[in-house]
């Protein structure tokens, strides 16, 4: 009798200890998202979410918290960093004041095509690029598409450098840009992206820069209808987890993170080239006209963009990196 009572007190104890175990493992991480329910992202988000949680059998849930609720972007980067959010998705244009390598990402012609692009993130330079992020208090996760920005135009299409000349494009505040656009002939302007509609209305700019489906869903396509596809930028967003929360998982929990985010991944890759497709063809019912990047004429554009990093890279090694970007194939 006593043997047998001795027993169950033994597998009752081992039962207890497996689940003490299994709740000390347990994690509730936060996500924080900018957009709203229904976007794209969230949609890939979601999934992250979902396939992190069944990879770990439950060990880690992820609470998608969308519409700014954490606060914007450049505050989701502060938070994640500090660890006070776990897992935030952020454009990497965010991180480049602080990560010396995301800085090149955004310089004018550097990715032939999204596919160099990708090619070039699962590098070596993707490689070193984490390697700072981490530097900096975060890991990266994945990166998402977002697409390419290409000009669009009110009065006349873009198709060589000859067109430029004498146009007033709206751009970000960025030196680069101003510089690109100054050399390619035309007269850059800084204005909100919200002002943009009303500066076509009132001819204040005769064309602006942004991806495809931000030229249908802004309805910038109804003031500029030639959007002309120089795709001369392709700035990622980048799926990040704080450094204190990664250092908090295990092994087999990290390969979980970052196998659900692979996983989402490649879903917002195909759910923004659908987005594209539906963007075209609403644009293109409605009027616009699309000039195709094979129907561009680039001498003289890419050209003097090369030009241009070595006026902002000072670093010898960072420019051979830059320029080895570009020679990858």
């Amino acid at each position: 009798m006593n043997s047998s009572v001795s027993m169950a007190a033994k597998l009752l104890g081992a039962m207890l200890i497996g689940c003490m175990a299994n709740l000390a493992s347990a994690k509730d991480m936060v996500l924080a998202e900018v957009h709203p329910d229904g976007h794209v992202i969230v949609t890939a988000e979601a999934l992250f979410a979902k396939r992190f949680a069944e990879l770990t059998q439950g060990e880690v849930k992820v609470d998608l918290k969308t519409g700014g609720k954490l606060g914007n972007e450049t505050q989701s980067w502060a938070k994640v960093r500090d660890g006070s959010i776990d897992i935030v998705r952020i454009n990497c244009a965010e991180l480049a004041k602080d990560v010396k390598s995301i800085q090149f990402l955004s310089l004018p012609y550097l990715f032939r095509s999204r596919d160099h692009m990708w090619r070039v993130l699962d590098g070596d330079f993707g490689k070193r690029a984490d390697a700072e992020v981490e530097k900096n208090g975060a890991i990266v996760l994945a990166y998402y598409d977002s697409g390419t920005r290409s000009f669009y135009t009110s009065k006349k299409p873009i198709r060589s450098r000859a067109d430029f000349k004498g146009m007033t494009i709206r751009i970000q505040n960025s030196p680069v840009y101003k510089d690109l656009i100054t050399e390619l002939g035309a007269t850059p302007v800084v204005i909100p992206y919200n002002d943009v509609t009303e500066a076509f209305k009132t001819g204040k700019i005769d064309g602006a820069e942004n991806n495809f489906v931000s030229y249908m869903e802004s309805g910038h396509y109804k003031y500029a209808k030639y959007y002309s596809m120089d795709e001369h930028s392709s700035v990622p967003e980048v799926l990040l987890m704080s450094k204190k929360s990664w250092d908090k998982l295990t092994p087999a929990q990290r390969k979980a993170a970052q196998d659900a985010a692979h996983e989402s991944a490649e879903l917002m890759k195909k759910l923004w080239a659908d987005a594209e497709v539906a963007a075209a063809a609403k644009v293109k019912k409605e009027g616009a006209v699309i000039i195709e990047k094979g129907q561009m004429n680039f001498t003289g554009i890419e050209e003097f963009a090369v030009r241009l990093y070595s006026k902002y890279i000072q670093d010898a090694a960072d420019l051979n990196l830059v320029l080895g970007i570009m020679r990858t194939k």
